[in-house]
């Protein structure tokens, strides 16, 4: 139990389509603040966001519903989700055979926990494992598969060396791993929501958060 004061808020952000009144994409960015009693500020408690989250959600019946391939919503939006999609969904918008047999029950959505960023001096203190665990707990209904990627989509990106690069992926890899994540294929991680296990270790971490 954490006796500092914390709160995590969500943002959504919907990727429309040809029709405006179905969302096809969801794009959460999740934040986590700590507090500090403050008599001058208006709620008593001036909020500080240390730690970031973004994760890439959806429905593949509804994308299908409405008559578009998830592989041309995932590509209006960025080059990451539609890597991610490409490497867990059939051109038909159906999950790959492997990945429904990887999961306890056949998943019909699909979360990508994408990116978790603390600011520098608020590191090595939990503040990661306890938004990354909220926010899946959060946002990963029935039926969810949720998956990861421990670096870059882009292996020949130039932006870092690949010392620095191989050292960020062992991180992560460690990071996904402690959220009771499994690897899986293509540098992809998934974690399988319907076995007691990991809904154990996310719950042990969230424990204290409050919304």
């Amino acid at each position: 139990m954490r006796d500092e004061l914390l709160r995590i808020e969500y943002g959504l952000e919907r990727l429309l389509w040809q029709d405006p009144d179905q969302d096809q994409l969801d794009v959460w960015d999740v934040t986590l603040q700590t507090g500090e009693l403050d008599d001058q500020a208006e709620t008593g408690i001036n909020w500080h966001t240390v730690a970031r989250a973004v994760l890439y959600g959806i429905d593949i019946d509804r994308c299908l519903r409405v008559g578009e391939s998830p592989f041309e919503v995932a590509d209006a939006h960025s080059a990451d989700i539609a890597y991610y999609y490409e490497h867990v969904l059939e051109v038909s918008g159906d999950f790959q055979p492997d990945v429904e047999e990887a999961f306890e029950w056949p998943p019909s959505r699909a979360l990508f926990l994408h990116d978790v960023n603390v600011d520098a001096e608020q590191r090595r203190k939990g503040y990661a494992s306890l938004l990354a665990a909220d926010a899946i707990l959060t946002l990963a209904t029935q039926g969810t598969a949720v998956f990861a990627h421990p670096g870059p989509t882009d292996i020949d990106s130039a932006d870092e060396d690949d010392l620095a690069r191989l050292r960020s992926e062992t991180e992560n890899t460690r990071f996904l791993a402690s959220l009771g994540f499994q690897p899986f294929r293509d540098r992809m991680w998934l974690l399988d929501l319907a076995t007691e296990a990991a809904t154990e270790i996310l719950a042990t971490i969230r424990g204290g958060v409050s919304h």
